[in-house]
């Protein structure tokens, strides 16, 4: 597949990535960078994983697919030329390899009006059973970890607990915090151009939501909107019904555990899966460098299983526990990605707010499998927490 012949538009880059918008398409580009470790079959068992497995355990269908495709050598030489001159310099002695993943582009819906959408990363919505003692969750608690560490200028208002919730008044307390305090965890797009989050210019949410006008300016009707489809299946029509504005609910001091979500919610779905670690235990003599992702995906071949059929859900679920916590792992750090648009495409669903209607879509990213040995470092950033934690806990007695 050629790509010299579609214009294109730099995103952004990683360690790993650089994201290319195509233009008048509904997909991006995610060149893969060359490193002395990268081998082009765990790139290939890396996009079957993120289809077979990831995508229809969160969705129940294949709708979101990646695929790998090859990118001549001529055409590299081509990119590397205009890359260059918008790759952070830090970043560019790092080549870019012929292979690359041809995904979706999550931030739009069509490719010929105008698009919004919010990323929302939500971390981890329960309170582990490691800390259940102090009554804190593990991204409240990190967030002392990252004051001390400098990493962040304040402690955030929001619990994830809050937002898997289910509760209306906590859904929209904690994403009033985001908004206030994005960090890493909150961002707002205009056609595929990030226009808000931490660190930007324009750092007031009412005047840069004055762009969307089909909420009337109200930033209240706003977060009435993505409860809704947060607590919607993702698939089907809604209405928006505006709720009044509360301000009744305030920062706690203790994580509150639990929810009240219905099991066929998309909330529900990414809160089940990471309760997967639940009845794993981290033993320090296990091996970090397990090859889970070929494991799993030999097994699915093997059985025969389509993680589809909600019967073969079932017994994948019942797999090792070191597998399903890894998949756990991969569902805390995911990023939640609701783009809409008021030019209707049919081929999505329809939500209705204040009498005006819009296609919106629901997805996930970083759905990438995690390195085995994120158990340990998750052990090990835990024993730091609940040392700052206590200490935190008796200089306020």
């Amino acid at each position: 597949m050629s790509f010299c012949i579609h214009p294109w538009k730099y995103i952004n880059e990683g360690n790993v990535h650089i994201v290319l918008q195509i233009l008048n398409s509904d997909y991006v580009l995610r060149l893969i960078k060359e490193d002395c470790k990268t081998k082009k079959f765990n790139i290939s068992e890396s996009v079957e994983f993120v289809n077979s497995v990831m995508i229809p355990l969160i969705f129940s269908d294949k709708k979101y697919q990646e695929e790998i495709v090859e990118i001549s050598s001529e055409e590299i030489v081509e990119l590397t030329k205009s890359l260059h001159k918008f790759r952070p310099k830090n970043r560019i002695y790092k080549s870019i390899m012929t292979t690359a993943i041809k995904a979706p582009n999550l931030t739009m819906v069509t490719s010929n009006a105008d698009n919004f959408c919010i990323e929302i990363k939500p971390k981890e919505g329960f309170l582990a059973n490691s800390l259940k003692r102090y009554s804190k969750c593990y991204y409240c608690m990190k967030q002392f970890l990252k004051l001390s560490e400098n990493h962040i200028q304040h402690i955030s208002n929001y619990c994830p607990l809050d937002l898997f919730s289910g509760d209306t008044d906590r859904m929209k307390f904690a994403l009033k915090s985001l908004i206030d305090n994005p960090q890493n965890n909150f961002k707002f797009f205009k056609n595929a151009n990030v226009i808000y989050k931490e660190n930007i210019s324009n750092n007031n949410f009412e005047t840069v939501l004055n762009e969307v006008d089909m909420f009337g300016k109200s930033v209240n009707l706003f977060l009435d909107f993505v409860i809704e489809i947060l607590l919607s299946d993702g698939k089907s029509d809604i209405t928006v019904l505006p709720t009044v504005e509360t301000n009744s609910i305030s920062k706690s001091q203790h994580c509150r555990d639990g929810n009240n979500l219905k099991n066929n919610t998309f909330l529900y779905k990414l809160l089940d899966l990471q309760r997967l670690s639940e009845n794993f235990i981290y033993t320090p003599n296990m091996c970090d460098e397990v090859d889970y992702v070929k494991e799993i995906l030999k097994r699915i071949e093997t059985q025969n299983l389509d993680l589809l059929n909600a019967d073969h859900r079932k017994i994948f679920l019942t797999w090792d526990p070191l597998y399903l916590a890894l998949i756990s792992a991969i569902v805390k750090d995911c990023s939640i990605m609701l783009s809409f648009t008021t030019n209707i495409n049919n081929e999505y669903p329809k939500v209705t707010v204040g009498g005006r209607k819009m296609s919106y879509k629901l997805g996930v990213t970083d759905l990438e499998p995690k390195p085995a040995k994120v158990l340990h470092k998750r052990c090990e950033t835990e024993k730091k927490l609940l040392d700052i934690y206590a200490k935190i806990d008796l200089t306020s007695k």
